[in-house]
């Protein structure tokens, strides 16, 4: 049996060249990594999910317990959004409205009217129930189903929640003049090729069966 040697030792050396020569170099390569963001050797970034901001804000419930009317609500994303625009930082971690029966003895002071006065109008009144816990009762004070009455519902109980927090001080009357149709959005939407009117972009409410 014949052990060579040679190729061995001629490798050997070839590896010891190559350690020292990247030695050498190592104070030169790491600062042209560093600029062109390559970190040799680093740990690799863990990546945290992110929520959507669909999802962020307070929990959004629709309810119907009026006999005489129903609604079809889809607007928790949008009510949020609208919530995150125009009363940003107020503790509001739930709001559950509720389609009700009007009568004269509901309580529901704060009313909305479209497209004027003497349109269709629905009423509501907003609850603290504590720890930034809403609900909202909402009824149909007058009209017929269709385009009115769904912008009326849809911002009852909205419109409500930013007089609560925002129609404040010595003259609130003002305040609330401050509030047009295109404060309300995204809950509403301009219908095209008309001037100042609105539809609801996610609420319908139709006579019970």
């Amino acid at each position: 049996m014949e052990i060579r040697l040679r190729p061995l030792v001629v490798a050997f050396i070839m590896l010891a060249l190559a350690g020292a020569l990247a030695y050498v170099a190592r104070p030169r390569v790491l600062p042209l990594a560093a600029r062109i963001n390559l970190h040799p050797e680093a740990t690799p970034a863990v990546l945290t999910p992110v929520a959507s901001s669909a999802a962020d804000g307070p929990e959004i419930t629709y309810l119907d317990e009026s006999l005489g009317w129903d609604w079809a609500a889809t607007c928790a994303s949008q009510l949020r959004q609208f919530l995150a625009a125009k009363l940003p930082g107020r503790r509001i971690s739930a709001v559950k409205i509720v389609l009700v029966d009007y009568s004269l003895d509901s309580k529901l002071p704060f009313g909305v009217r479209y497209p004027d006065e003497a349109g269709a109008q629905a009423d509501a009144n907003c609850y603290d129930m504590g720890d930034g816990n809403y609900t909202c009762s909402v009824g149909v004070e007058r009209g017929e189903a269709g385009a009115d009455l769904d912008v009326a519902a849809t911002l009852a109980a909205p419109y409500t929640l930013l007089d609560m927090f925002l129609a404040r001080g010595a003259n609130p009357d003002a305040i609330r003049q401050t509030w047009r149709w295109g404060t309300f959005q995204p809950l509403i939407a301009p219908v095209k090729d008309t001037k100042n009117q609105w539809q609801s972009t996610c609420l319908r409410v139709s006579r019970a069966r």
